[in-house]
């Protein structure tokens, strides 16, 4: 495995010429995501606790159907493009294109993951969800590498790779809180670059992981 800085130096080098074409990429998905994950407007018939009951359920359902799915596609885009591998159209219309085409998978896989994380959220204080979130932190680009792949196997996978690289992943989160917090002061607009580029890293960090985790599967065979 490579250094953090390494991760990120090849990110930038992925994106250069392109961060302009990226960030509007993420303008689209994030404006998108976050009308999903905001609660509905509602008429004032409704009670305060219906309302927030009702919001919430809204939220999560439309977070499930469009934004997470959408939000796989947004990182396989990043995937493909870390390859050089040719995209057909614009970046914004193969995202949508490779969100309708594996909607089915992404919104299984986005849904299992959820109730794994909410089911050991409460008796783990919260510290079982961080770490299944970093162990589930590959689930996008496995299901790009294996379509064949059920989403059990897809979450079951994600964990059997990042075995051994959960806290290198964490760390690697850490390094862009400078960042993070240079983003928000500019009123969350260098979040549109920032993203990309966290996204990226991912995905130089995935390519990795999957090469060690495929050679101790060939090793075992073997």
């Amino acid at each position: 495995m490579k250094m953090y800085s390494e991760y990120r130096a090849q990110a930038r080098e992925t994106l250069k010429g392109r961060w302009n074409e990226m960030a509007l990429v993420t303008l689209i998905v994030s404006a998108i995501v976050m009308l999903c994950s905001s609660p509905t407007m509602l008429s004032n018939s409704f009670g305060e606790e219906m309302y927030s009951l009702f919001g919430s359920c809204t939220m999560l359902v439309l977070s499930l159907l469009i934004a997470v799915p959408l939000q796989f596609a947004f990182y396989n885009l990043l995937l493909r493009y870390a390859r050089r591998e040719e995209l057909e159209g614009s970046y914004i219309s193969f995202c949508f294109k490779d969100f309708a085409a594996n909607w089915s998978k992404y919104f299984v896989a986005g849904l299992l993951m959820t109730l794994v994380l909410v089911v050991v959220l409460i008796p783990t204080l919260m510290i079982g969800t961080i770490i299944l979130g970093l162990a589930y932190g590959m689930i996008p680009f496995v299901i790009h590498d294996n379509p064949e792949m059920s989403a059990r196997e897809v979450l079951r996978t994600s964990r059997l790779m990042m075995r051994g690289h959960k806290w290198q992943l964490f760390v690697l989160e850490l390094t862009f809180i400078g960042w993070i917090f240079l983003a928000i002061f500019t009123f969350g607009i260098g979040l549109l670059w920032l993203e990309p580029y966290i996204a990226m890293t991912y995905a130089h960090f995935y390519e990795d992981v999957k090469a060690e985790y495929e050679a101790k599967q060939a090793a075992q065979v073997a």
